[in-house]
């Protein structure tokens, strides 16, 4: 009885009850606004070296050792693994796109009304929601406008926070240290340029009009580390460094601390040695193949989803090789010919490198081969045993 009423209740519930924070509704068809300039950040993240670096760590990590595809059904298997070989050369063009989008805007749109997956700007695009905060489509606004169902369009939001819409960006977290960073930066161009902004200052005693402007042209002409004779009575007066004391490069070098440790790139990633052991090293070596695992589950899910709606299929998955540092791949391969889950040369070809050709042990996996020597060793032993008794 009780059951009973546990399935009448079920068949009874009606639409959510909550509202979405934003009451979408409100907005209509033309979509819910974004608080972020998206292009702003853009402009952020393409004009700093110590981003674009994270960002192409990143994207290699998650992209460069391929795809699996694994389905029940063998046709439908089949069916997958051809659309990606013939179209192999443009899927990873659209596999880095879509990652590197996805990193940089904290989400992406994947158009799925054609007959490959497309990348749409993020910053054209808008959710249409219900006040229910359910996704009832898309919409473009460049020049003209262009409306989406919500199967059209795969959107992926990598950092979704409760009810909103859109995701939270990395470099909207990191846009005053960006700033910061590239004021520090121009600072250090213009010391340059300008041979010390002001380091020194030169007074002339005794001089007439004509003596100034001599001087004058004499210091803008002059590179950085050039000497200047002056002739004269003339007092030179050091104004100070300013890039020593307001400590410019230390500065910088927390910057680039502080945009490490939002991507979660280490350091040895990114080609700075620094002072740290290889314990610390392993140990965010491991904590960046986490968070590159975790990125390759959500584009994977984007991906495969966008791939069984233009195919018109279902049952199969998509997902990305697993990423990791060769050191622990090594390892890892080791433990398994150790083990006999694999054989040497498939230790060898999953590690890109070649077979050892004519070599049976690499054939076969290591205790299995040991076995199956012992057994062919014990009965050859048997039968010489076997025909000395008969003799």
């Amino acid at each position: 009885m009780q059951l009973l009423k546990e399935v009448t209740r079920l068949f009874r519930r009606g639409p959510a009850r909550a509202y979405a924070s934003s009451l979408p509704g409100f907005y209509g068809r033309w979509g819910e606004p974004k608080q972020l300039d998206q292009q702003k950040l853009l402009e952020l993240a393409e004009g700093d070296a110590d981003v674009r670096a994270c960002l192409d760590a990143i994207v290699d990590a998650v992209t460069a050792n391929g795809w699996l595809v694994s389905a029940g059904d063998e046709h439908v298997k089949s069916m997958v693994e051809t659309w990606l070989t013939r179209r192999e050369d443009d899927f990873w063009l659209f596999l880095r796109n879509l990652t590197l989008t996805t990193l940089i805007f904290d989400e992406a749109y994947i158009e799925c009304t054609g007959d490959f997956p497309r990348v749409i700007a993020p910053w054209t695009m808008r959710v249409v929601r219900d006040n229910y905060g359910r996704v009832v489509g898309y919409v473009q606004q460049t020049a003209y406008t262009v409306h989406f169902r919500p199967e059209e369009i795969v959107h992926i939001v990598l950092h979704p926070l409760a009810d909103r819409a859109y995701g939270t960006p990395k470099i909207a977290t990191l846009s005053r240290i960006l700033l910061a960073k590239r004021e520090a930066e121009l600072f250090l161009f213009q010391v340059f340029m300008r041979k010390g902004v002001l380091s020194k200052a030169i007074i002339l005693r005794h001089g007439d009009e004509q003596t100034f402007t001599r001087v004058k042209n004499q210091l803008d002409a002059t590179r950085p580390g050039d000497n200047l004779l002056l002739m004269g009575e003339v007092e030179i007066r050091d104004l100070g460094q300013p890039v020593e004391e307001l400590r410019i490069l230390d500065m910088l070098s927390e910057f680039r601390q502080r945009i490490l440790a939002v991507f979660r790139v280490p350091p040895i990633v990114y080609g700075l040695e620094g002072s740290v052991n290889l314990e610390t090293s392993r140990n965010q070596m491991v904590s960046f193949a986490q968070y590159v695992k975790s990125l390759q589950r959500i584009i994977a899910a984007g991906v495969g989803r966008a791939i069984s709606r233009i195919l018109g299929v279902d049952g199969f998955s998509f997902r990305l090789v697993e990423w990791m540092n060769p050191e622990q791949e090594t390892r890892i391969h080791a433990i398994r010919v150790d083990a006999g889950i694999e054989t040497i040369n498939e230790a060898r070809a999953a590690m890109g490198l070649k077979p050892f050709p004519d070599e049976p042990v690499a054939e076969k996996p290591l205790p299995k081969f040991a076995v199956r020597q012992r057994l062919q060793a014990e009965d050859a032993l048997a039968q010489l045993l076997a025909e000395g008794g008969r003799k």
